[in-house]
């Protein structure tokens, strides 16, 4: 059986998702695919799975490494985030990134893609300033902004607390 679930994570949480997604299998339901804040499980419950995520571009190589390494890949979002399982019985098998640098570039490269988001974001609403009339809709336009800009910079302090960390 099928089962999805709805739940909201941010990138500087990447640990919260990955224990989540872990405490969902030891429940028998399977992550096997993410589409915009939904999960979408198997139900299994003679099976259980530990996730890791990793934040990258990735190639074949990069897969296959990850695979020699005893992770299955289960699916991307963003074409960055990459979701990975191994069985939770399996012993021997290390996190993806076990040496602070590499978690330490992940957070990097979590940073520089969101601030590049965070930009391109910013510039797109020039025009609501720059037509500005004082109409409602502007009003609440420009509210709903200021909250992304709030969860923007929440997003930036997390990771950048994580980096100074490793």
């Amino acid at each position: 059986m099928t089962v999805k679930r709805f739940k909201i994570f941010l990138a500087s949480s990447v640990d919260k998702e990955e224990q989540w997604l872990t405490d969902m299998s030891r429940q028998g339901f399977h992550f096997k695919k993410y589409g915009l804040f939904t999960y979408t499980f198997d139900e299994n419950p003679n099976e259980s799975y530990v996730y890791q995520i990793d934040f990258r571009d990735a190639n074949e190589e990069y897969m296959q490494l990850c695979k020699d390494a005893g992770w299955q890949y289960v699916d991307s979002a963003l074409k960055q985030f990459h979701y990975f399982r191994t069985e939770a019985n399996e012993s021997g098998v290390k996190k993806i990134y076990s040496d602070g640098e590499s978690v330490k570039e992940t957070f990097q490269r979590m940073m520089k893609f969101y601030l590049i988001l965070f930009i391109i974001f910013l510039t797109s609403q020039i025009g609501l300033f720059l037509t500005w009339k004082g109409q409602l809709t502007q009003i609440i336009m420009t509210v709903i902004i200021m909250l992304v800009i709030l969860l923007y910079l929440y997003v930036f302090i997390s990771l950048k607390r994580k980096i100074d960390f490793y």
